[in-house]
């Protein structure tokens, strides 16, 4: 499945990552196009207008899915970049979003560790702990738990370790993975059927999110790694909105679905 990740449909000015201000808008363009689902998320800071928090939101997503035919699929958490995962509050939290998307059906919950979140040797024991508590709870409501990260693929196997569970996987950014200087294809082959979701996005040499094919990231060598692990998971699209939104997110999808045609549908 191909999606867009939320608010790439809408004008937001300056700032890439923004909520709409219409949310149920974007279903109608993400129809239009042709893409599978929209990847919601969570700001950094909590957005009480943010329609998951309530029941009239979620019944009003859970209509406009249908009536369109795009699926609500995954979740991207961003809230605990700015809150860490080692705070009795941030987890508490985090049950709490969890529990309202198991009303949506989210299938894959997304956490980024990156920012206040990002594990380090002070505070991984605790985020280690409060993630295995993430990781069942998760389990318990029918959805995967995936790890965003720039961590390497052994320290993954670490981490999976530490926190006991079967529910856990890794998100692969292309964008985010070119820019550690390593061979993002070798990462692929060593993450292998860890990767469960994968963030399409393209950067430059200074880590702007650029224009599909202005960035230093070779999607068709991506494509091919993926077919060699039997990659069959989904995408979404991360990607700057372009001059004009719609014809810019009519063009990556075309892009990426004759990628995914090409490589992963047999």
């Amino acid at each position: 499945m191909l999606g867009i990740v939320q608010g790439r449909l809408s004008y937001s000015g300056r700032k890439l990552q923004s909520f709409p201000k219409n949310p149920f808008e974007e279903f109608k363009i993400a129809s239009k196009i042709g893409y599978d689902f929209i990847e919601l998320f969570g700001e950094r800071v909590k957005n009480d207008k943010n329609p998951i928090w309530s029941k009239s939101g979620i019944k009003k997503y859970i209509k406009i899915s249908k009536q369109n035919n795009v699926k609500i699929f995954s979740f991207c958490d961003d809230y605990i970049i700015n809150h860490s995962l080692s705070s009795k509050k941030t987890l508490a939290a985090v049950i709490n979003t969890v529990e309202k998307l198991s009303k949506l059906k989210i299938n894959k919950y997304i956490l980024p560790l990156y920012g206040n979140s990002q594990i380090n040797f002070k505070n991984k024991n605790k985020i280690y702990k409060n993630l295995s508590i993430i990781s069942h709870t998760c389990k318990k409501n029918n959805m995967e738990l995936l790890f965003e990260s720039n961590m390497s693929p052994e320290k993954f196997e670490i981490l999976k370790k530490n926190i006991n569970s079967k529910n856990c996987f890794f998100l692969f950014d292309t964008g985010n993975r070119i820019l550690l200087k390593k061979n993002p294809v070798l990462d692929i082959y060593k993450f292998k059927k860890n990767i469960r979701h994968i963030h399409l996005k393209d950067k430059n040499i200074y880590n702007k999110n650029v224009i599909f094919g202005e960035g230093k990231v070779d999607f068709k060598s991506i494509f091919m790694a993926l077919k060699k692990i039997k990659y069959k998971g989904s995408f979404t699209i991360e990607s700057q909105r372009g001059k004009d939104i719609e014809s810019q997110a009519t063009k990556n999808y075309i892009f990426f679905k004759r990628l995914i045609n090409k490589y992963i549908i047999k």
